[in-house]
């Protein structure tokens, strides 16, 4: 069951309407939130860094280039490994980043050989967090890092959000702060720290909304690759930008270590 979950998952980022609504920032905040989440993890000159579920790639290639580090991505969809080892040499940066396909709860890697673990927007979506956190406690060196930006749910998810749409915003299987800050507890992971961050999550409702009425003069629902029988009406979007406005959601950066004596 949880092989074909991940593989749904991981499908669904490849659907053409997912780019259409999301372009090339696949999370809420983008680069500049990557920026900030590497700031917080201490990422430096020749850092290792692990980026799980890392689509595309592009903050594997956003930190390289600002912090002149060394990225190893990984993601569950060959589509998005080879698209993004592809993107990564055309930007001349297979010096120090590389993508492998892999499974957040089986990373293949010793343990010890990253410096800093990030995951954007993907954590909510695994179906054994617990063990995806045990793995990146296992890789990590004693007194690394992790950095996790990640929708957070204040409020019970409405059903009529609980749906491609939804899935998108990461909405339908987000956590509360607490719920996040329990299991990166239990994993073993320490001083962990909390920043609400839920503009980014707005931002990125507005964009859908802007993209959605642009692509709809210009594609059928056939061109946009929807699902049989979905729709993106915009009440649906207006749902979800009210659901965020009202609290029900929003949007964290985390940060934990791991003990300097393990």
């Amino acid at each position: 069951m949880d092989d074909r979950v991940k593989s749904c998952c991981a499908g669904f980022y490849e659907l053409p309407v997912v780019a259409l609504l999301l372009g090339d920032e696949l999370h809420p905040g983008g680069a500049a939130l990557t920026r900030k989440l590497a700031a917080a993890t201490l990422v430096g000159r020749d850092t290792r860094v692990l980026d799980v579920a890392c689509g595309r790639g592009e903050s594997a290639r956003v930190l390289a280039t600002h912090f002149a580090c060394r990225v190893v991505g990984i993601d569950y969809s060959e589509k998005n490994v080879g698209l993004a080892n592809e993107l990564t040499e055309d930007a001349g940066l297979s010096d120090r980043v590389h993508f492998v396909q892999g499974d957040a709860e089986q990373l293949p890697f010793d343990a010890g050989s990253f410096d800093v673990v990030i995951c954007e927007c993907s954590l909510c979506i695994f179906p054994q967090l617990s063990t995806a956190l045990g793995e990146f406690q296992r890789v990590l060196r004693a007194g690394g890092r992790a950095g996790i930006s990640d929708v957070v749910l204040n409020e019970e998810v409405p059903e009529s959000l609980q749906d491609l749409l939804g899935r998108a915003l990461c909405i339908s299987g987000a956590l509360s702060v607490d719920g996040y800050r329990n299991a990166l507890g239990a994993a073993g992971f320490l001083a962990i720290r909390t920043r609400d961050v839920s503009g980014v999550l707005s931002d990125m409702i507005a964009r859908i909304e802007r993209r959605v009425s642009t692509v709809k003069h210009f594609l059928s629902e056939e061109q946009l690759g929807l699902p049989d029988g979905f729709s993106v009406p915009r009440s649906r979007i207006a749902e979800a930008r009210d659901f965020v406005a009202s609290g029900g959601v929003g949007y964290a950066l985390i940060t934990a270590k791991k003990s300097r004596t393990d």
